[in-house]
């Protein structure tokens, strides 16, 4: 009998396919099942694997009974069956690169307890709660994350193929997918109506994605140098992407603010809003104000909100721009 269960955990070691969470995984082994009874000797690992997530496929089960690191399963059946399970203590997400236009997609593997080797390895990103008790629902909600959605991005997650793969215990980084991408690098104003005479801008960059893009971290490197890391949004394939790396030390938008008419109930400004290109490359300038109600806004060229405006331009090196809206508000 001892003989038998050591040659059923060689087996379950070599041949295991798994589905990894932000904040858990999927595990399925194959087993051999003798008639109506099975000890699983799960061990320390028992401790990382919510209850209620265990299930063996194939078979009708009829009970289980938890024992210290041991779990005595009986069921209606034997033969070829899959022991399926949420394990806590591997988990992943994704991150980026971008060197010289070039995007990388990384996978990041946090694995405790023993080697892992999987025969499929599977990673999908995004929201996946996993309730601690009394939530004894959430295993389920995981296991109909696949079930109800089968596909290339179920239920909203991001879903990516790693192949075969050897997971040792700590932190395993994996390049899966890479593209060439042509990124604009843009300028950002986006705040409430100021009438300071220099104003900060963000900087960033923008450009479609060549391949589902899930939520991560993504690392700029241009000419040599380290430019940042910014957010990576989820943004679908063919999609643009906006990722910002902070404030811009050397590009600042000028203002200058005069008033050009009043009456008893109002006032209208004259807002003129310049950028000087300081690089010798061309930037995109991302406008965006809003103001307290009531106001009459009068802006060609800028696409009018209920609560401001947006534009976009396109500054060529070195080139100088000026913005010029009338702002009416009452007195």
């Amino acid at each position: 009998m001892r003989k038998s269960l050591a040659l059923l955990f060689l087996s379950l070691a070599l041949a295991q396919e798994v589905v990894v969470y932000p904040g858990f995984a999927e595990i399925k082994e194959p087993v051999v099942l003798p008639p109506s009874t099975w000890v699983y000797l799960a061990g320390d690992k028992l401790s990382r694997i919510p209850q209620g997530s265990l299930r063996l496929l194939g078979v009708e089960e009829v009970e289980r009974v938890y024992q210290g690191g041991a779990v005595l399963f009986r069921y209606r059946g034997e033969g070829g069956a899959t022991l399926r399970y949420l394990y806590t203590g591997l988990s992943g997400e994704v991150f980026y690169t971008l060197l010289e236009g070039r995007l990388t997609a990384w996978a990041r593997l946090r694995l405790e307890g023993e080697a892992l080797e999987a025969r499929r390895l599977t990673l999908l990103a995004g929201e996946a709660p996993l309730l601690s008790p009394p939530g004894r629902a959430a295993p389920q909600m995981a296991f109909r994350t696949l079930e109800e959605a089968p596909g290339d991005t179920p239920l909203g997650l991001f879903r990516y193929e790693l192949g075969a793969t050897r997971l040792s215990p700590g932190i395993t980084e994996i390049p899966f997918l890479k593209a060439e991408v042509a990124p604009e690098r843009l300028l950002r104003y986006q705040a409430p109506f100021r009438t300071d005479r220099l104003l900060p801008l963000e900087r960033g960059y923008r450009f479609q994605a060549p391949f589902p893009l899930a939520p991560g971290v993504l690392e700029v490197s241009e000419g040599g140098f380290l430019l940042g890391q910014g957010r990576m949004p989820p943004t679908p394939k063919g999609e643009g992407a906006e990722v910002w790396l902070g404030r811009d030390l050397e590009a600042r938008l000028s203002r200058r603010v005069e008033k050009v008419g009043e009456t008893k109930e109002e006032a209208t400004y004259r807002v003129e809003t310049r950028l000087e290109n300081p690089y010798p490359y061309p930037v995109v300038l991302l406008l965006s104000e809003s103001f307290p109600h009531p106001f009459r806004l009068d802006f060609p060229g800028a696409t009018l909100l209920p609560e401001g405006y947006r534009l976009e331009a396109r500054i060529e090196p070195k080139e100088a721009r000026s913005f010029v809206y009338h702002l009416t508000r009452p007195r």
